[in-house]
This record gives structure tokens, sequence and C-alpha cells, in this order.
């Protein structure tokens, strides 16, 4: 009976383990200075809907472009000076979430075109 159980609990286990790497994340933590970029690149083999994180300084301007042979065009996907943002004591906590977009290659660029250089935080999952 105990073994029954232990294979069981083995098997699950093995049936789960590809859902769990289907998630993804990728965390950037990086200074980033006036009229300076920063960016991380990923390649997703499937299609995959995107949400992000980004935590700036609230002086000065900060954006989020998306790049990629089919990434939206028309602007920053966030901009702290065009969106809200939530934030206390100094920091802003950008949040967006993005529809499926096709398998490809996709580069996240973090622009910091005004204020003082910063430290800037992008958490992608998908």
């Amino acid at each position: 009976m105990r073994r029954h159980v232990v294979l069981a609990l083995v098997s699950a286990a093995a049936l789960s383990l590809p859902v769990a790497a289907d998630a993804a994340t990728v965390h950037l933590e990086q200074f980033v200075t006036t009229g300076g970029s920063v960016q991380v690149s990923v390649v997703v083999r499937k299609p995959a809907s995107f949400s992000v994180l980004l935590r700036t300084r609230t002086v000065g301007r900060t954006q989020l472009v998306l790049l990629g042979k089919h990434a939206p065009h028309g602007g920053p996907l966030l901009d702290t000076a065009t969106m809200h943002c939530d934030g206390a004591a100094g920091s802003y906590y950008c949040k967006g979430a993005f529809e499926p977009l096709p398998a490809g290659t996709y580069t996240f660029r973090v622009r910091r075109p005004s204020g003082f250089g910063t430290h800037v935080e992008l958490t992608v999952r998908w």
C-alpha cells in the first residue's frame, strides 16, 4: 500500500513539471543614467502574454518600450509621465499586462529620458 502511494505522488509530481516549466520570469536591476537605457531580451517558443512590473524613481521620466518583429508599435508600453503608477517614498511601481504575442524574440528596453540617473527594476513574466 505504501509503495502505491509513493508511486502515485511521484507520478503526480512528474505530470506537474511541464506546467511549472511553462511559466517564466526575468528580473533586471540596473542603474540607468539620464538619457540612457538598459534592456533585456527574451525568446518565447509559443505565443505568450507578458505582465511587467517596473520600479523607478518618482523624479523624472522613465519609459518601457517593447521591441521585436511582432511587438506592438505606437510608443512606450509604460511611461511614468503619461500613466498612473502606484508609489510612495520616492518610488513608482508601474504595472502592465499585454495580450498574447506570437513566438519570437522580444526586447524590453527601459529608457530614462529626463530626471536624475536612477536604479530601475524590471520584472517580466509570461
